[in-house]
């Protein structure tokens, strides 16, 4: 009877270089998975920042938004202009300024205001995110009483 003989050397050899590939992929996976949630998070952030500023620059629109004594909402041309200039004092360079109409919805006084804002785009292309604000007139306030 022959006896076979194992050489372990040659196993610990491999077994490094085996370790060496799985660490890379593992590596890799992390580095790919963090870029990936900053990109998310950084994304969020800035819609929440660009929701804000549409918000507050609805609500600075509707304030031109005239009522009439017998309560009939009449439309300036104003509200828009101030909308827009208060979304131009407030936004960063990854905001655009879309659009602004203030009238009437659902008979209140109100303003609408489109904005967009660009992704990160650290792991994922950069696209263009759609936001709209819509700001009512509160009863009783207008823009004299601040």
């Amino acid at each position: 009877m022959t006896k076979l003989s194992i050489q372990f050397p040659l196993s610990k050899r491999t077994e490094k270089g085996q370790s060496a590939a799985v660490f890379a992929v593992v590596v890799m996976a992390l580095v790919l998975f963090v870029l990936g949630v900053m990109d998310y998070m950084i994304t969020n952030v800035r819609n929440m920042e660009a929701v804000a500023v549409a918000d507050l620059s609805a609500h600075a629109g509707a304030q031109e938004v005239e009522v009439l004594p017998n309560g009939v909402i009449q439309v300036t041309p104003l509200g828009p202009t101030i909308a827009a200039r208060y979304f131009s004092m407030q936004s960063r360079s990854y905001l655009q300024f879309i659009n602004a109409t203030c009238g009437t919805v659902q008979g209140r006084p109100a303003c609408e205001v489109t904005v967009q804002v660009q992704s990160a785009g650290i792991l994922l292309p950069q696209y263009w995110i759609t936001i709209r604000a819509l700001g009512y007139l509160a009863n009783g306030v207008t823009r004299g009483d601040q």
